[in-house]
Formats: structure tokens, C-alpha cells, sequence
């Protein structure tokens, strides 16, 4: 996806922070170090005395009002579709709005930053509360969150999708335990773990993991 300016990331993440860029950051990449269709990420340091390395993740502008004008088109479209079924399907149950509903749900979460920093704290304590030491979550700075800015630890590695194959079999068997764990012992899970979405990191944390 074509980024945004790097000028209207920053104005973005003064205006949620309510400062100027150099009283949380001493530094930030001049180009994003990825963009996708919700939000873009930038390597930044930490006016932290130390440098630390940090992604800034930062909503595109005007996003939700795009998206809330597609989910209204998406939801008259349903209601049609919703009276042609009960017209000439009756026997057909599904309730195409209360799908298109819940999934709307879904979507507006999605865009809620602050919702996926609590969700990446738990899934990151879950994994640790379990004994889990093989992957990890990156640390999120609270503090520095909010509804559109998602701040959190830097970790360095390459997707295994791009790993020689003996690395992606190691690594898969690591990834199992994780995601099995999840999905039987905690009931909170990461839901879409495909190999270009895991990251084998460089040098394995304090805690010896080596997939993030």
C-alpha cells in the first residue's frame, strides 16, 4: 500500500501525544519501514535517556471515516440481500445483517489502537504465566498509546517464510507449542499465525525467545 506523508504521521502523532515530536522521541525514520492499508510503522528512538528503539504504529488519516461510509454501503446492501433471501429462500437462516453487524464490530475494534496494545500485554503475560519462552510479544509502551498510535518495542529478525526450510521446521514446532497453548489453555489466541506474520528474530531475548 502507497504510505502517507511522513509530515502527517508526525502532526498525527503530536496531536494524540499533545506535544511536540522531540518530548517522546529524539528520533524517527524519515520513511515508514512499512505501510499497509489501516496504518504505518516507523522506527523511532525514545527520549528515554537510552535511545531505545521503538515502532511507532500510525493510523492513516481519515481511515474511519472511509470505512465507516463502506460498512454503510455494505450494510444497506446486506438489508437488500437480507429481504431477496426471505423472498425467495426462506429456508435459508442466515441472518446476512447480524453478520455484517458483528463483523462491523470486529473491524471498528481493529482501528481501536489502545485495544490492540491491552491485547498484546495479555497475549505477551500469557505466553510468560504459561512457561512459554520460545516466542514473544514485544513490550507496548502504554503510556506513549492511544486510540490511533500504537508504540512498542523494536525487535530486529526476518520472517520465517524467508528462512532456509530447516529454520521454519524448528521454528514451526516453537510456534505449535505457543499457539496450542493458546488455544487450549488461555482461550486467547493469536488468529492468523501464517509464517510471513512470525518474525525469527537476530539474537533471542532475555528470555530465550526466538520467534516474535
Amino acid at each position: 500500500v502507497e504510505p502517507f506523508e511522513t509530515e502527517i504521521a508526525v502532526q498525527q502523532i503530536e496531536s494524540e501525544l499533545g506535544g511536540p515530536l522531540g518530548q517522546f522521541f529524539t528520533s524517527i525514520s524519515e520513511e515508514p519501514v512499512a505501510a499497509a492499508s489501516l496504518a504505518q510503522v516507523y522506527l523511532a528512538t525514545l527520549n528515554d535517556g537510552k535511545d531505545t528503539r521503538v515502532a511507532i504504529k500510525v493510523q492513516r488519516p481519515d481511515v474511519l471515516s472511509t470505512v465507516s461510509k463502506d460498512l454503510y454501503v455494505l450494510r444497506r446492501a446486506a438489508e437488500v440481500f437480507q429481504g431477496l433471501v426471505e423472498r425467495f429462500a426462506p429456508q435459508q437462516r442466515t441472518s446476512y445483517v447480524d453478520l455484517l453487524n458483528e463483523w462491523s464490530i470486529g473491524f471498528y475494534t481493529e482501528l481501536d489502537f489502545q485495544s490492540e496494545a491491552n491485547n498484546q500485554n495479555k497475549l505477551r503475560q500469557d505466553l510468560l504465566d504459561n512457561g512459554i519462552t520460545g516466542v514473544t510479544v514485544p513490550r507496548v509502551y502504554d503510556e506513549l498509546c492511544t486510540r490511533r498510535i500504537l508504540v512498542s518495542q523494536w525487535m530486529d529478525g526476518v520472517k520465517l517464510s524467508e528462512c532456509p526450510k530447516e529454520e521454519i521446521a524448528e521454528g514451526t514446532a516453537i510456534a505449535q507449542e505457543a499457539f496450542l497453548t493458546q488455544l487450549f489453555e488461555t482461550g486467547f489466541f493469536h488468529a492468523d499465525p501464517h509464517p510471513g506474520n512470525m518474525l525469527k528474530l537476530y539474537k533471542p531475548t532475555e528470555e530465550g525467545a526466538e520467534l516474535l
